[in-house]
């Protein structure tokens, strides 16, 4: 039997929802498989079931039936579709909430398509329903939204334009009354088959592009981050201090390097095997990473080596260092239930106007050096250097 061209472009709809699904699921699959990939999946799955129900309607006896079988499977997607926004973005989703939403939707779609029937509100209710979570989706991705900023807002842009269409086709909706007028009728035929499908297609690329830029985040992020104790690696502390140094010069803010190796750490890999010595590494980074400020730069930048860069003069790395020390002898490692106590040199070396952090790292790893062969376990403040002061104080 020929389509239409109602019929035509709804089973087209249904292929690119299946296409968008199946890229979706590529992404949960091949992209460390996020979850929110994954919910989209089953949205657009849930997408292509409905125009589906749609390009079959005339095959079905109950147009009661069909009528709510097609709206629950609306609500249903666009529910999944929101949550998965939410999952991507870290926000908690009131599931309760939400089941609760549900079950008034289909139960008010009951009661206005068979006990009460009024095509005016049975119509309205799930593009209404649709335009406050699309302006939701749209609110949270421009809130809270990730680098790169560009994609969040193209993003919230397409889904606010998505929740307008909706909510207009749910305001022509309840202007209909009990029998629509022929204006009315081709109004709404207009926004549900000519700006809806396209916003729908724009959403499902939106989708996509923003996977895309979740994979790439992640692999710049994973360029700049030790794989082993998650703190940045040697490339992420230099860009990160870099920029904190940047910060210090335009404010005149003092700054101070220390550099920390943990002690004896060939013989924890010789006497328990180096998985031990790994997890010495991680129990290190880890009270490294609880004993420091929001604002401090920390990293991974040797095999046992950890640099800090903190805000404040010496005396305030001497007791971020201190505090580091207690915890390291309150925290033992446990080690097949027994208490390993991990201990660490420190080398410490103060900003005097150098225009690079390598210039600082120099002389915390001499301070470092003279602390380690002073017996280990110990903090060594570097000298100021007379040569850099004079050449900070010429510049």
């Amino acid at each position: 039997m020929p389509l239409n061209s109602i019929q035509a472009l709804q089973l087209t709809l249904v292929i690119i929802s299946l296409v968008f699904a199946g890229a979706c699921y590529l992404g949960w699959r091949l992209f460390d498989r996020p979850k929110h990939a994954l919910i989209w999946s089953v949205a657009f799955i849930l997408a292509a079931l409905q125009y589906g129900l749609n390009l079959l309607k005339g095959e079905v006896s109950s147009y009661e039936v069909w009528w709510i079988a097609v709206n629950s499977l609306s609500c249903l997607l666009v529910i999944a579709a929101a949550a998965g926004y939410r999952v991507r973005l870290r926000l908690p989703t009131p599931w309760l909430l939400v089941v609760l939403v549900f079950a008034v939707l289909s139960a008010a779609q009951f009661v206005f398509t068979v006990l009460v029937p009024r095509l005016d509100i049975r119509v309205a209710l799930a593009p209404g329903f649709a335009c406050i979570a699309f302006l939701h989706v749209a609110w949270i991705l421009y809130r809270y939204g990730p680098e790169p900023r560009l994609a969040q807002l193209v993003a919230a842009v397409v889904h606010l334009l998505f929740g307008l269409a909706q909510g207009l086709a749910a305001g022509i909706a309840l202007q209909m009354g009990l029998e629509p007028s022929p204006e009315q009728r081709d109004a709404y035929n207009l926004v549900n088959f000519a700006l809806m499908p396209t916003f729908f297609v724009a959403m499902g690329i939106t989708a996509i592009f923003l996977l895309g830029t979740d994979l790439a985040t992640r692999l710049r992020q994973l360029t700049v981050t030790d794989s082993l104790t998650d703190l940045s690696n040697r490339r992420g502390f230099m860009q990160a201090s870099a920029q904190l140094l940047a910060q210090a010069q335009r404010r005149h803010q003092a700054l101070t390097l220390v550099v920390a190796d943990l002690d004896f750490f060939k013989r924890i890999n010789d006497r328990f095997g180096h998985a031990v010595g790994d997890h010495a590494l991680v129990h290190f980074s880890n009270t490294l990473a609880s004993g420091l400020r929001g604002e401090d730069v920390a990293g991974r930048i040797g095999g046992e080596e950890f640099a800090v860069l903190l805000r404040g003069d010496v005396s305030d790395a001497r007791r971020v260092v201190a505090r580091l020390r207690d915890m390291l002898a309150q925290q033992p490692m446990s080690v097949a239930g027994e208490g390993v106590r991990l201990s660490a040199s420190f080398g410490i070396a103060e900003w005097q106007g150098e225009t690079q952090v390598e210039a600082m790292l120099i002389r915390a790893d001499r301070a470092l050096y003279d602390a380690k062969a002073a017996g280990r376990d110990t903090v060594i403040v570097a000298p100021p250097d007379v040569t850099a002061g004079a050449m900070a104080a010429a510049s």
